[in-house]
């Protein structure tokens, strides 16, 4: 009996694995990563994209997709704070291009969240482009977020 057990808890141990596996991350994906995935697809402009927002039931605000997994559940930080409290985009300008946190709405205009964006360096790019930039992505994106809550949902196979 106990041979028979252990051969049970071993084929359990062997489904979950199978089911938690990188084969199966297209189950797990979120609508969140889809969106970045689409953005970071259509927009060669963009080196990095990622959303952050305070999933349901916890504190603080994380990453929730990102087009570098690496960043994922990162805690957010002074970028994406500033941008969600005053309501306007946080820009720096650094030496591989800018980098740009805004806050993210829905599609109704409540703010659920924030948008990290890395533009590539351009010969002569001002803020004002990228800020340009920005509000055109935000636009594309926020009107494809019917909620916060959508974010979170899975991606149902296609």
């Amino acid at each position: 009996m106990r041979q028979c057990e252990l051969r049970g808890m071993l084929w359990g141990i062997l489904i979950l694995a199978v089911l938690y596996s990188p084969l199966n991350a297209q189950s797990k994906k979120t609508q969140a990563q889809k969106l970045v995935d689409s953005i970071a697809q259509r927009h060669s402009e963009v080196t990095g994209l990622e959303f952050s927002a305070t999933p349901a039931g916890q504190k603080g605000c994380v990453t929730i997709a990102a087009t570098e997994a690496k960043d994922l559940g990162e805690k957010c930080d002074k970028d994406e704070d500033t941008a969600m409290k005053t309501g306007e985009p946080f820009v720096e300008h650094e030496p591989d291009g800018f980098d740009v946190t805004a806050p993210l709405h829905d599609a109704t205009g409540k703010l659920i969240g924030a948008l990290g964006i890395d533009f590539k360096p351009q010969p002569g790019q001002t803020k004002a482009d990228v800020l340009k930039l920005t509000a055109g992505l935000l636009k594309e994106v926020e009107q494809q977020i019917p909620s916060k809550a959508f974010l979170f949902q899975p991606v149902s196979a296609e």
